[in-house]
């Protein structure tokens, strides 16, 4: 297949997909709605005098708590996703890679959970925008994560940090813990890392990894701030 006719199909399925994702999430949070109205309702209710003990009221004041919280994270990770497919098939554009890096950690969550990974993110207060494709990145910043996971031992911990440097954005993956020995660094058998450099590349930016002593390593991807450009270079 010629190479424009695959980027056409590329979009055409990233376009679909998140029609599919956009579907999914606004279903999710019409739901979480209604969860969230009926724990209020709940809540009024045994609020009201002479329905039941302190006791029991003070228990199930305990549960509904939990109830709201949980709708909380469900709620912010269904934003998360929401974002995510309004940008599937946009191609180029200004993003900001704050959100990139919030979002991913975010959605990565549940495999650092299951490895027993402590993960989160540090990002700066205000990072400027990048002018690019934000799915490719996204999608990058997700697979260096998962390839960190893979790379951390159990008890591990993995910060995703995105901040600004000499006109440029860094985003790093750094992992601590006991890395596992039979997992090859990126650059080594990882069929994604030269995509992954091309990526960046694209964005006139680099990726590189670093070994901290013995049981930490870090990956960074540097990319430089573009301005939109006139519609004479486009």
């Amino acid at each position: 297949m010629e190479a424009d006719k695959e980027e056409m199909l590329r979009q055409r399925q990233l376009t679909v997909i998140g029609k599919v994702l956009a579907g999914y999430a606004h279903s999710m949070r019409d739901r979480l709605a209604t969860i969230r109205e009926s724990d209020g309702c709940l809540g009024d209710l045994l609020g009201q005098a002479g329905h039941g003990t302190e006791e029991d009221r003070g228990r199930f004041g305990e549960i509904l708590s939990t109830i709201e919280r949980q709708v909380k994270v469900l709620d912010r990770k269904s934003e998360f996703l929401s974002r995510l497919a309004q940008r599937m098939g946009t191609g180029l554009c200004t993003f900001d890679p704050g959100e990139i890096v919030e979002e991913a950690v975010t959605l990565s969550s549940r495999s650092a959970h299951l490895r027993e990974v402590f993960l989160r993110p540090e990002v700066a207060e205000t990072l400027p925008d990048l002018y690019g494709d934000p799915v490719r990145v996204h999608f990058l910043v997700l697979i260096l994560i998962n390839d960190m996971l893979e790379r951390t031992g159990r008890s591990g911990k993995i910060i995703v940090r995105a901040g600004s440097v000499e006109k440029s954005v860094l985003i790093e993956i750094e992992g601590s813990g006991t890395l596992e020995a039979v997992a090859p660094p990126p650059e080594e058998g990882n069929q994604y890392w030269s995509i992954g450099q091309q990526v960046v590349a694209d964005l006139g930016g680099r990726l590189q990894t670093t070994a901290i002593g013995r049981d930490k390593n870090r990956t960074s991807m540097i990319l430089p701030i573009k301005q939109v450009p006139s519609t004479s270079e486009m």
